[in-house]
């Protein structure tokens, strides 16, 4: 009776363990799962925001090549006319006189500038708004103003640390100066 009840006490053990082992394996495999799960969704946003980047990226370098390629043509032309233009003369003018805005992409959008020209010369570039835009590149991005105003072209070099910004900015003073351009 005694070695009964022993081995009915063992038996009881045995499956109380045996229950609480596979209690827990189901419960890691639980925990695993939830985990595997938040790892695929987070490895998802991921690969989103990787595409979302390299469309943006995409997009500035089709704007910056379309920009560079407005810009040599806009030399040719403005060289053509020098060379066939009287200097004294203001109707031939390359831009007319006044204040145009014109707008640009920047990393977080929209860039929309004002210049002032006064005898085909650029006197005055402000930001009017770029909303989207992170402050600090704006800021840093601004430096490529004195660079346009000190060459007169927007065929100047990009800001380092700033690119999209000061990309931004030079697309919109060239959509600017192309309102401005005497037909």
């Amino acid at each position: 009776m005694k070695n009964q009840n022993f081995y009915m006490r063992v038996l009881c053990l045995v499956v109380i363990i045996g229950a609480v082992l596979f209690y827990n394996s189901r419960t890691q495999e639980k925990e695993y799962q939830t985990q595997n799960e938040e790892l695929i969704k987070r490895i998802d946003a991921l690969e989103k925001q990787q595409q979302e980047i390299l469309t943006a990226l995409q997009e500035n370098f089709d704007a910056q090549e379309k920009a560079k390629a407005e810009s040599e043509k806009q030399k040719t032309e403005t060289t053509k006319s020098e060379e066939n233009a009287d200097s004294t003369d203001t109707a031939d003018q390359v831009y007319k006189d006044g204040t145009y805005t014109g707008d640009g992409q920047g990393f977080g959008g929209n860039i929309q500038v004002q210049i002032t020209i006064a005898d085909d010369t650029l006197t005055d570039i402000q930001v009017v708004s770029a909303e989207k835009e992170d402050s600090a590149y704006l800021s840093q991005g601004k430096a490529v103003i004195d660079r346009i105003l000190e060459a007169q072209s927007t065929d100047v070099d990009t800001v380092s640390g700033a690119t999209f910004s000061s990309t931004g900015i030079l697309m919109a003073v060239e959509d600017a100066l192309g309102k401005a351009e005497n037909q």
